[in-house]
């Protein structure tokens, strides 16, 4: 991890393994996590000002470069999601992995019968049902953080099933038998956003598109965005 080197990664700056558990020094982000962020941000308020539609698309586009340049090394991140995408000066966005071992978002996280912690609502149907991890399972989780992005991280994907019905959803992805629920289009949401959104969903893996793919339409739609904060 510490030979990453990427402006939307978070910087792994050393590791003690001498004893457990297992410890890591990283990258200070001065606003947190994105998941928190954005909840704080929803409501407009003088300590709080409410983030623009522009703003999240820079965002999303900052983690749609830092996946990018994981893809072009073929690392598998598994557990991409807002609560793993932390916030420092001028809206930069830097991709962790950490909020597995947060108490805050255990409940994001499903224990298999093997005792694995999974974050079913954001995995690919064919990670969570074949245990097969690509980058193209991790292009799946990027559109449900794009979607969680967009609705300022104001409830988890798929609210009202239960874990047990995520799963079964899932299911309808391997069998192809256009019973699968989607997630909804946002309110704000343009359509080519969600368009993108779908790609990534696609059932088959080969047809979803590439980080490089998907940056480069994100860098297009958020032409002349200039961040402050």
């Amino acid at each position: 991890m510490c030979s990453l080197k990427d402006p939307n990664l978070v910087r792994v700056i050393g590791v003690c393994s001498t004893e457990d558990p297992i410890s890591t020094i990283q990258e200070y982000c001065e606003f947190g996590d994105l998941s928190t962020f954005l909840q704080i941000h929803n409501c407009n308020s003088q300590e709080n000002p409410a983030i623009s539609y522009g703003c999240l698309i820079f965002m999303a586009t900052q983690i749609a470069s830092g996946m990018k340049y994981l893809e072009s090394r073929d690392i598998v991140h598994r557990d991409l999601a807002a609560r793993n995408c932390m916030v420092g000066k001028n809206y930069t966005i830097k991709i962790s992995d950490h909020a597995m071992y947060c108490s805050h978002y255990e409940s994001d996280y499903y224990l298999s019968d093997t005792k694995a912690r999974l974050p079913i609502r954001w995995m690919a149907w064919e990670s969570l049902l074949l245990g097969k991890n690509t980058t193209k399972s991790d292009v799946w989780s990027f559109a449900v953080t794009l979607w969680e992005i967009l609705i300022h991280c104001n409830q988890r994907p798929y609210a009202e099933l239960t874990n047990e019905q995520v799963i079964e959803n899932c299911s309808h992805w391997y069998q192809n038998n256009s019973k699968q629920q989607y997630l909804p289009r946002p309110a704000t949401c343009q359509k080519e956003i969600f368009d993108l959104m779908l790609e990534c969903w696609k059932t088959n893996e080969t047809d979803r598109p590439r980080f490089s793919e998907i940056h480069l339409f994100l860098q297009r739609k958020n032409l002349g965005f200039v961040p402050t904060l």
